[in-house]
């Protein structure tokens, strides 16, 4: 009878893990050795750079200085930065004029003329008295005092109403001679004389207010609230600075494009988007801010450096373990040896008699092999399994490359519980030729193989030769 194995071994994770948690002890005197060297040595070398520090502690005090302003500038700008970005974003998103279409503004405009009375003698002139007038008009229309009024009934914020609020002293260019004489008719009684080559007319006499807003009645509501508050601050101008009057030339409400709007809103969200960039800037320049070197403690250095090389040990020792686990040959399991080579495992017995630690009886119990509290009742299986499968064999040659002892063992407790049954020794079948000479005379064979010390390729050449002989393999008795 011809035998052939045409089994292909894969790896069992299972298996695998086990076989490292198995090497625990030089896996841990691996770790232990590796961080005693590594760490003493970083610590004996951080011992001497202390030593031989002289002055470099004050140029690490120096540069600690300077790493703590740095990070203090950067931090303070970082907040800078972080509070405009909060007031620019609300500005822009609550802003009536960020939010106001520049090709449908409502412009609300009203132009007034102010003359000064003649009559009273001034040391400054009537010039300088209407152009102090004016520029006090100016100011009142825009303080504080009645755009805060003015908020408070239109319930807008007095930063967002100044900027829809526009007052200038003088012509515009496109006021012309033609224009003027119109306004002339328009206004009976008010006289406007050409002062300058008939082409301008008394522009310093001349104030115009302008409310840009997206809503035509609020344009117009705001308007009349500005030329109301005007006239509360008449009597003050008059009698603080000099008596004059306050003609209203026009006032208008219309629709226009303003590009100039157009590029105020692109100039205030790209200004968001620059301090938006900016604050990245900041942040990434605030990551790159590295602390300077201390001198490195001896201990804490060892202990670090332990620790590193504790680990360090532990994994070059499990990758060893790995490598030799899938390289080797030796058995490692019973339940490798039924699938290898298709033969019944007849009972596993535990090695050297129970004696094992409690770590590897704890792993023993995890993995499932074979513990030493119950030998007896397990040749009591052993012995009545190679019944069930001698298949009336009379004569049984015990073999294998497991150590003498075991061999020796197992002889003797099948002898004595299968009478009846000629149970022979034959050791190792490939070193000792009385196996050999004994194997023609057998009706049947018993493998005895150990794991960690028996090889595939051995107990392969075992079954070959009594496959060749045609013995009855019965099955395998494996010592765990």
């Amino acid at each position: 009878m011809d035998y052939e194995n045409t089994y292909e071994r894969e790896i069992d994770l299972k298996e695998l893990m086990f076989a490292v948690l198995r090497k625990w002890r030089p896996i841990l005197a691996a770790a232990v050795v590796l961080a005693l060297l590594l760490g003493g040595f970083k610590a004996v070398s951080a011992q001497r750079s202390l030593n031989s520090a002289g002055d470099e502690d004050d140029s690490y005090a120096a540069a600690l200085e300077e790493y703590e302003q740095k990070l203090e500038i950067c931090n303070r700008e970082i907040d800078n930065l972080t509070s405009d970005i909060v007031n620019q974003q609300k500005y822009v998103e609550d802003s009536i004029l960020m939010n106001t279409s520049p090709y449908d503004v409502w412009e609300a405009k009203a132009e007034l003329f102010v003359e000064t009375d003649k009559s009273g003698d001034s040391e400054y002139g009537t010039d300088n008295l209407t152009a102090t007038v004016m520029r006090a008009y100016q100011s009142a229309l825009t303080s504080g005092e009645l755009l805060s009024e003015i908020g408070a009934d239109m319930g807008m914020e007095e930063r967002y109403l100044q900027e829809l609020i526009t007052v200038t002293i003088g012509l515009d260019d496109y006021y012309r001679l033609d224009d003027l004489m119109t306004v002339q008719n328009r206004d009976n009684g008010f006289t406007i004389r050409n002062q300058k080559d008939n082409h301008y007319i008394m522009q310093d006499n001349l104030l115009t207010i302008q409310v840009r807003h997206k809503d035509e009645e609020e344009a117009r509501k705001l308007l009349t609230q500005l030329l109301d508050g005007m006239e509360l601050f008449q009597d003050r101008i008059r009698s603080g600075i000099a008596l004059h009057t306050v003609k209203e030339i026009s006032n208008s409400v219309s629709s226009k494009v303003d590009l100039s709007l157009a590029d105020q809103q692109s100039g205030e969200r790209d200004r968001l988007n620059r301090l938006n960039a900016s604050l990245e800037e900041k942040k990434k320049e605030l990551e790159d801010i590295k602390s300077p070197e201390a001198q490195a403690n001896p201990v804490s250095s060892g202990i670090k450096y332990g620790v590193i090389g504790g680990v360090l040990g532990a994994f070059m020792a499990v990758f060893f373990v790995c490598i030799g686990f899938v390289m080797s040959d030796k058995v490692y399991s019973a339940k490798e040896l039924k699938y290898r080579f298709k033969i019944k495992i007849l009972g596993r017995l535990p090695l050297a008699g129970g004696k094992a630690g409690r770590i590897d009886k704890w792993l023993n119990g995890l993995e499932g092999r074979a513990s030493g509290d119950n030998e007896d009742e397990e040749y009591g299986l052993i012995s009545a399994n190679i019944c069930n499968y001698m298949e009336g064999a009379r004569s049984l040659l015990v073999i294998g490359s497991a150590a003498e002892p075991h061999i020796d063992e197992a002889v003797s407790q099948l002898s004595s519980r299968l009478p009846g049954i000629k149970v022979m020794t034959g050791g190792n079948l490939l070193k000792d030729a009385r196996g050999l000479k004994k194997l023609p005379e057998c009706d049947g064979v018993i493998l005895i193989e150990q794991c960690g010390k028996s090889l595939y390729s051995d107990v392969e050449q075992e079954i070959e030769k009594a496959s060749d002989l045609q013995k009855l393999v019965v099955g395998c008795i494996v010592f765990e």
